[in-house]
């Protein structure tokens, strides 16, 4: 190695720290200021502490995540910790999938650009599977595209593509479809390799397969179908019209502000980077196909947001570098550091506006559970309402999810029932009596939530 490329691999190893570095801060940022838990965030969490709905569309992976949190002590900060940790391989899965299919700069600028990437750091914190399952998945598409293009076939190392792709499958069941198509992609570009040398690869396969049994074995018991869990996951996300997300994710309206300001010119110019490949095309090809296969099968199948392609985003960012590095003209080149720093501070600054932003659209269904707490004080309860994850997590209660009065069980004699009513999930307190007559008392709390306590009439006089 001679001094200057000495000075390169320096260089980009710095370049790779600062990027881990960047993201960790905005996920400690976000842990700090974090605001209360979301809707899977709560999902999860109740999971975790246990006596929740049985929910076994969710990832198995997170909810023992979550469990970490709940051990530590169950607030929404410490529930976030092992997630905001493992969040980071996002960046280092940029660095690696850049580094096996171009170069190792091509990685470190891949992975700088992810962490100025807001749609993605601004979710650095949160107890959900997306950030981290996107980590492990590019960790495995770099161990696919890195051994696959040897000339002498695939190394043993192979084998690691197999609990890379299984952690993501237990992170997000939704990682299927993606890890399906590298396997295909990479047989398909890859076939002379794999028969050079076809006992590692037949390897990864059966560890693979032994690692998602106890998926399997899950999914028999609980559904009595071998991808029955699978199929109900499928199931979960609205669409309103087969490829509505498709439709999204090619029109997003403002797609700097929907993608990021770096990521979403990376996007165009890593896809028409694949109209003139690099020589070494083969690797190129195959993270485009991983990538567009991704975009078409949630597009189709589900609506639209950017977490659920972040795979597909992060390997066009890694394209896109390297169409940048070949074709762009040197004072645009010069220009990447300015802008990937500004990137990130943008990503810094808007931290505090939006944890409080959120903060103040949670604040009400959180206020209202407390109300529901207290009143209840430790005795059994059930809270009725159209959002029941968060309520089941700060209340301590059962839920019943209202999607229609007619839907209600009978009203519960051996528990306090209460009915809540938030912002963008109003009950009608009337509607929900309607079919189940019972005595009814407002709960005091500041509006726009409502809470009544509810007892069923006339099994009992009065409140």
């Amino acid at each position: 190695m001679d001094d200057n490329t000495a000075a390169f691999v320096t260089t980009d190893r710095r370049l790779l720290l600062a990027a881990v570095i960047a993201w960790l801060v905005v996920a400690v940022l976000g842990v700090v200021l974090g605001p209360p838990l979301g809707h899977d965030e709560a999902a999860f969490a109740v999971s975790a502490r246990g006596g929740g709905p049985p929910w076994v569309y969710r990832s198995a992976g997170v909810t023992e995540i979550a469990r970490i949190g709940v051990l530590l002590g169950g607030e929404a900060w410490q529930l976030r910790i092992a997630s905001a940790l493992l969040g980071a391989l996002i960046v280092v899965g940029a660095y690696a999938v850049g580094a096996a299919t171009v170069s190792a700069r091509t990685g470190a600028w891949a992975a700088a650009v992810i962490a100025g990437a807001h749609p993605m750091a601004l979710r650095s914190s949160e107890l959900i599977g997306d950030l981290p399952a996107t980590g492990c998945i590019l960790l495995g598409i770099a161990v696919l595209a890195g051994e696959l293009s040897r000339e002498d076939g695939p190394r043993w190392r192979f084998v690691l593509a197999a609990p890379a792709f299984a952690a993501a499958f237990y992170l997000r069941y939704a990682s299927a479809p993606v890890i399906a198509i590298a396997g295909v992609a990479a047989a398909a570009l890859w076939w002379r390799a794999i028969l050079r040398r076809p006992l590692p690869v037949i390897v990864a396969a059966l560890a693979l397969a032994v690692l998602l049994l106890p998926h399997v074995l899950q999914s028999l018991a609980a559904t009595g179908k071998l991808f029955g869990i699978l199929q109900v996951s499928s199931k979960m996300p609205r669409r309103a019209y087969a490829g509505e997300g498709l439709v999204t994710y090619l029109a997003p309206g403002n797609p700097f502000r929907y993608y990021g300001a770096l990521v979403a010119p990376l996007l165009v110019a890593g896809l028409a980077g694949l109209a003139r490949p690099p020589a070494r095309w083969r690797p190129s090809i195959f993270l485009g196909i991983v990538a567009v296969g991704q975009v078409l099968a949630i597009g189709v199948q589900s609506h639209a947001q950017p977490r659920y392609i972040f795979v597909g985003i992060t390997l066009l960012v890694v394209l896109g570098v390297d169409a940048v590095s070949r074709f762009a003209p040197r004072p645009l080149r010069v220009a990447a550091l300015p802008l990937v720093v500004l990137a990130w501070i943008g990503v810094v600054v808007t931290v505090p506006f939006y944890a409080r932003h959120l903060s103040e659209a949670r604040g009400p269904l959180v206020a209202a559970a407390a109300v529901v707490r207290t009143d209840a004080g430790g005795e059994r309860c059930i809270v009725v309402a159209k959002v029941v994850t968060q309520l089941m997590w700060y209340t301590r209660c059962s839920e019943q999810r209202l999607t229609a009065p007619e839907k209600l069980p009978p009203w519960s004699l051996d528990r306090k029932t209460y009915v809540v009513s938030v912002p963008r999930a109003m009950v009608a307190i009337e509607a929900v009596l309607e079919p189940r007559p019972a005595l009814v008392r407002e709960l005091a709390m500041p509006p726009p939530a409502r809470v009544w306590r509810v007892v069923p009439a006339p099994t009992t006089p009065g409140l």
